[in-house]
């Protein structure tokens, strides 16, 4: 207690007056956040910036996702790759890798059927057979591969690639459903953590 208190009166930034800024682990955080509540509204205490550890702050994060995205199927698909008991953890912030692991699949899985719903590519029931990819999606996908070896070879640099009306024409098409989607309230949750 004695040396919690020591610290957070962090005498140099008194004396250059600053605002000292001090990151805890949650443990620490919760006890340093207690001691200054319970001070008296006159302390130097009182003006101490208290911040929480990224690490915590993360798992904090994650278990919000868990929360938020509760009844919206997450768990369910998440059961899916690993245990009941794991996805527990992982929705409560508490399995951070795997948690991070199993969000990144699932954005990935999202993002690919929503892809392949906008250009009418249908994947293949098994992985040995091949997709349907649409005539117009075929030429869209050449001229952005012709885009992309040209980035490669250094004839074209990356502003006017990101400029190109083939990559244009793709960021369009993919946004126009985004856009719909967002206005569905689970949905909006989803795409909101994305950015």
């Amino acid at each position: 207690m004695h040396i919690l208190n020591s610290t957070l009166c962090f005498k140099s930034a008194y004396r250059y007056n600053r605002t000292p800024v001090l990151t805890f682990d949650q443990p620490l955080y919760w006890k340093a956040l207690t001691i200054i509540q319970n001070e008296h509204p006159n302390s130097q205490l009182k003006s101490v910036v208290l911040r929480l550890g990224a690490f915590h702050t993360e798992m904090s994060f994650l278990g919000c996702i868990g929360h938020i995205m509760r009844s919206s199927g997450l768990q369910e698909i998440l059961e899916l790759i690993y245990a009941p008991n794991a996805v527990t953890h992982m929705l409560s912030g508490k399995a951070v890798a795997r948690a991070i692991r199993g969000h990144m699949l699932v954005d990935t899985a999202l993002h690919s059927l929503l892809v392949s719903k906008i250009f009418n590519f249908d994947f293949p029931a098994d992985e040995n057979e091949e997709g349907n990819i649409n005539v117009s999606v075929d030429d869209i996908l050449s001229k952005a591969a012709d885009v992309y070896t040209e980035l490669l070879e250094g004839t074209l640099s990356i502003s006017s690639a990101c400029d190109s009306a083939v990559l244009q024409s793709i960021k369009e098409t993919i946004h126009r459903p985004l856009e719909e989607m967002k206005k569905i309230e689970p949905l909006n949750y989803g795409f909101s953590i994305q950015k």
